[in-house]
């Protein structure tokens, strides 16, 4: 995945020894498709902003036109997009904000973050006619099928994106049964898809909304959820949201016995304790680097700090950008909790901590 398509600022000197180079070569092919037309490519899935969509204050939508190599998607899963920043390629993760219909557009709905980075450039930059490189869809953030009678969305923030792909997907199929939607935001000028609710809820007889605003009625515990939805061990859930949201929702449905009945998806990596321990040491053996893991860090983050420039795209376990290749130690994996010793093994840097000392191929 790239979006660093030649433009009519591209050597020329650069295109004519790619039209030499080997017919097997694709990214020589890539490029010079690209310098004719910026969404045509051998292999990689491009899109051109066509539509751009102020939502709320700090959130806008993006309405992609992808080209050929477009699988589609299921409502509900997310895709890596890529764009160049400074000349350096930058990746993030996005839910799909719209149902999967063959042959339309694809929305993409994006809060902007502090501390700069991709979702602040788009903001400041994305116009009709920008083109990005995106991933195939994946994820498994998607409705059971066939999907429950009775469901209970739970989404905190922007987690509310792929719930809307989920909600226009099951009025696509006329879907009859009960879903309950519990929408929470700091602000009601903050809330997102408002219109939009109001009119799935014409199409979808057996949609309630419930939404609650921080600002106004305090933040919303966990443990008043079930207070709100009749019966809620009769729901399936589905939950999207802040961190700290997911951690209280999943503690308390698995208290209610209730967690084979919860679906998540996380926005965030979970934190790594800072709990006082051993440092580790990581052999980066590519680069021949040592460096230290500190508490509280993870392997893309104590990399980092020394100074290596790993590929990362999500930073939440997501899109698997950061891979790498372990060749020995023991890590543990910080959304499943499980540990491995097992050599020649790829894990990903940005949910993955040491709990030995490392060899990494970095």
């Amino acid at each position: 995945m790239t979006t660093a398509a030649p433009t009519a600022r591209t050597p020329t000197r650069t295109l004519l020894v790619d039209a030499i180079r080997p017919l097997s070569d694709v990214d020589a092919w890539n490029r010079l498709l690209a310098w004719i037309n910026p969404l045509w490519s051998a292999n990689e899935i491009r899109a051109r902003v066509v539509r751009r969509t102020e939502e709320s204050a700090d959130t806008l939508s993006l309405w992609l036109r992808p080209n050929r190599h477009w699988r589609g998607h299921r409502a509900g899963q997310h895709v890596v997009l890529g764009v160049e920043i400074d000349g350096v390629l930058c990746r993030r993760v996005f839910s799909l904000s719209n149902s999967p219909r063959s042959g339309e557009l694809l929305r993409l709905t994006i809060q902007r973050q502090a501390g700069g980075g991709v979702t602040d450039w788009l903001h400041r930059h994305a116009r009709v006619g920008l083109i990005v490189g995106l991933s195939a869809a994946d994820g498994d953030f998607v409705l059971p099928d066939p999907a429950p009678q009775r469901l209970l969305l739970i989404a905190g923030g922007s987690g509310i994106t792929p719930m809307m792909a989920m909600l226009q997907q099951l009025a696509d199929q006329a879907f009859a049964g009960e879903i309950f939607l519990l929408q929470l935001c700091r602000r009601t000028d903050q809330r997102l898809f408002a219109g939009e609710l109001a009119d799935l809820a014409q199409r979808l007889p057996g949609l309630s909304v419930h939404v609650h605003a921080s600002a106004g009625s305090g933040r919303l515990a966990a443990e008043r959820i079930p207070e709100l939805v009749p019966d809620p061990a009769s729901f399936h859930t589905m939950l999207c949201g802040p961190e700290s949201l997911m951690n209280d929702v999943a503690t308390l449905w698995a208290g209610l016995g209730l967690a084979a009945q919860l679906d998540m998806e996380r926005f965030a990596a979970p934190r790594p304790p800072s709990l006082p321990g051993p440092e580790k040491t990581i052999q980066a053996a590519e680069s021949e680097h040592m460096f230290t893991q500190f508490p509280g860090l993870t392997l893309l983050e104590a990399a980092e700090a020394a100074g290596l420039k790993p590929s990362f795209g999500c930073r939440a376990g997501l899109c698997r950008t950061c891979l790498c290749l372990k060749r020995s130690g023991t890590t543990r994996n910080l959304l499943t909790g499980l540990s491995s010793t097992r050599p020649d093994e790829w894990i990903q840097l940005c949910v993955s901590v040491a709990e030995s000392d490392l060899e990494l191929s970095l």
